[in-house]
C-alpha cells in the first residue's frame, strides 16, 4: 500500500469520521424498515410520498452521513489542509444532520408541516456549515491535484443542490406552490447525485483505488480532464433545462444527457481495467464492493440511453424508479460500503500506530492486530452476498410490484444490520486494544 503522498501525522481523532460512519447504516434499517411498512404499492410513483422519504433516508441519512465524515477525514490526510477545532465541528455537524434528517422523513411519512419546517433550518445550518469549513480548508490548500480539484468541484455541485433542496423544501414546508416543480426536482436530483456525490466518488476513487486496491494509477488524461466536463455538462445540461422549452431543444438535451452518461460509464470503464491490472490478485471484498458499483453505473447509463431513444419509455413511472434505483442502489451505495471496509479499518490501524509511538516507552505483549482482523473478510463478504441478493430483488419489485417487497425489506434489513454489527465490533475491537496499550505502557512506565 502506498501511502506516502498522505499527511498521516495531520489525521483527526477517530471520533470524528466514525461519529458519521456509525449512525449511516442506521439510517439504512429504517429505509428497509419504510419498505416493509409502505408494501407493495411503495413503488407505483416516483412522487410519493413514501419514494420521497426513501430517497432522502439513503441520500441524506446513510450517503451524506459518510460523506460528512470521509471529508473530514480527507481533508487534512489527503489534501494537507486541517478542519478546525475537529472534534467541536464533527460533533456539531453530526447531531444537526442526524436531527435534521430524521426530522424532514419523519415529516414527509406524516405530513407534520412543522417538522419540515425544523428539518429545513437544521439541514441548512448543517450544509451551509459544512460547506464553510470545507471551502475554508479547500482555499488554503495549495494543490492542485486531480483529487483537489474533483473536490472543489464537488463542493460547488453540493451548493447548487443545497439551494434548491432549500427551494422544494421552503415549498412543502411552508405551503408555496411552486412552479416548474418537476424541473426543480429534476435538477436538484441531478447535481445531488451526479454532481456532488459522483464526482467526489471519481475523486476520491484517483486516491483509494490505486492505494487500497493496489492498481496503477489512473490515466493522467483521465485524472485531469474527466471531473471538470462532467461538471461543464451538467452545468450545460441545467441552463438549457431550465431556460428553453423541452419540446424545441429536445435533442440538445438528449444529447448532453447522452455525454454525461458516456463520461461517467469512461471512468467505470478505467476502473474496472486497472482493477484487473491489480498487482495483488489475492480475493478483496471490497474490490467486489466497487465491481458491482461500477456495472452497477454502466447498467444505469443503458437505461439511461434507452429512456432518451424511446420517449415512450421514459415517461412511465417504472423507468424513472428503475433508474434510480440503479444509480442509488447500484452504483452509489455499494461504493461507499466498499469503502467503508478499507477506509475503517485503515484508520483504526493507524490511530493504533500513533498510539504507540506516543508511548515513551516500547510496549511488549501487544500485539495489534492487522488490518485483515479489524472486519474479517467472511464477516463483510456475508454482508456483501446479502446486499447483492437485496439489490437484485429490489429491481425486480421496482419492475414488477409484488409481495416480494417483504422479502426485499427484511434482506436490506439484514445487509444494513450487518453492516452496522461489523462497524461496531471494529470500533470495540479498537477500545480493547488500546485500553491494553494504555494498561501495559502504565505497568512498563509508571513513573511517566
Amino acid at each position: 500500500m502506498n501511502i506516502t503522498q498522505l499527511t498521516l501525522e495531520q489525521t483527526p481523532p477517530l471520533s470524528v469520521p466514525f461519529r458519521f460512519f456509525l449512525t449511516a447504516p442506521l439510517f439504512g434499517i429504517l429505509a428497509a424498515l419504510l419498505l416493509l411498512g409502505s408494501g407493495p404499492t411503495i413503488f407505483s410513483s416516483r412522487w410519493s410520498l413514501e419514494v420521497i422519504t426513501l430517497t432522502h433516508l439513503l441520500t441524506l441519512g446513510f450517503i451524506s452521513m459518510v460523506i460528512f465524515g470521509a471529508f473530514l477525514q480527507f481533508l487534512p490526510v489527503l489534501v494537507g489542509s486541517p478542519v478546525p477545532y475537529p472534534r467541536l465541528v464533527s460533533t456539531l455537524l453530526h447531531l444537526l444532520l442526524t436531527i435534521g434528517s430524521l426530522s424532514l422523513t419523519s415529516g414527509f411519512m406524516m405530513t407534520q408541516v412543522v417538522l419540515i419546517e425544523m428539518a429545513l433550518v437544521l439541514l441548512g445550518l448543517s450544509f451551509i456549515g459544512f460547506m464553510s469549513i470545507i471551502g475554508y480548508s479547500l482555499i488554503r490548500t495549495k494543490s492542485n491535484a486531480a483529487t483537489v480539484t474533483a473536490m472543489r468541484l464537488a463542493w460547488l455541485a453540493l451548493a447548487i443542490t443545497v439551494v434548491l433542496g432549500l427551494i422544494l423544501g421552503t415549498g412543502f414546508g411552508y405551503g408555496y406552490n411552486l412552479s416548474s416543480l418537476a424541473k426543480l426536482t429534476n435538477l436538484h436530483l441531478g447535481w445531488g447525485l451526479l454532481g456532488w456525490v459522483g464526482l467526489l466518488i471519481i475523486g476520491v476513487a484517483y486516491q483509494v483505488v490505486p492505494m487500497f486496491q493496489i492498481t496503477p494509477p489512473y490515466p493522467a488524461m483521465v485524472k485531469r480532464w474527466l471531473t471538470p466536463l462532467i461538471f461543464l455538462t451538467l452545468l450545460t445540461w441545467s441552463g438549457f433545462y431550465w431556460l428553453f422549452n423541452l419540446n424545441n431543444f429536445s435533442w440538445i438535451l438528449f444529447g448532453l444527457m447522452d455525454l454525461i452518461g458516456i463520461e461517467f460509464s469512461l471512468f467505470a470503464l478505467v476502473t474496472l481495467q486497472l482493477q484487473s491490472w491489480r498487482l495483488r490478485k489475492l480475493p478483496d471484498v471490497t474490490l467486489d464492493y466497487w465491481r458491482i458499483g461500477m456495472i452497477g453505473l454502466l447498467l444505469s447509463f443503458i437505461l439511461g440511453l434507452a429512456g432518451l431513444i424511446w420517449s415512450d419509455l421514459s415517461d412511465t413511472p417504472i423507468y424513472q424508479l428503475q433508474l434510480g434505483i440503479l444509480f442509488i442502489a447500484g452504483f452509489i451505495l455499494p461504493v461507499i460500503q466498499g469503502m467503508l471496509y478499507k477506509i475503517v479499518p485503515f484508520l483504526i490501524w493507524l490511530h493504533w500506530q500513533n498510539q504507540q509511538l506516543n508511548i515513551l516507552t516500547p510496549v511488549r505483549l501487544v500485539k495489534i492486530p492487522h488490518m485483515k482482523q479489524i472486519i474479517p473478510d467472511r464477516w463483510a463478504r456475508y454482508q456483501l452476498w446479502v446486499y447483492f441478493i437485496s439489490l437484485i430483488l429490489l429491481i425486480i419489485v421496482a419492475l414488477y410490484p409484488s409481495k416480494l417487497i417483504y422479502g426485499v425489506s427484511m434482506s436490506f434489513m439484514l445487509a444494513f444490520a450487518l453492516l452496522t454489527y461489523n462497524l461496531y465490533r471494529s470500533l470495540w475491537l479498537y477500545w480493547s486494544v488500546s485500553q491494553q496499550l494504555i494498561a501495559k505502557s502504565m505497568m512498563e512506565n509508571p513513573i511517566s
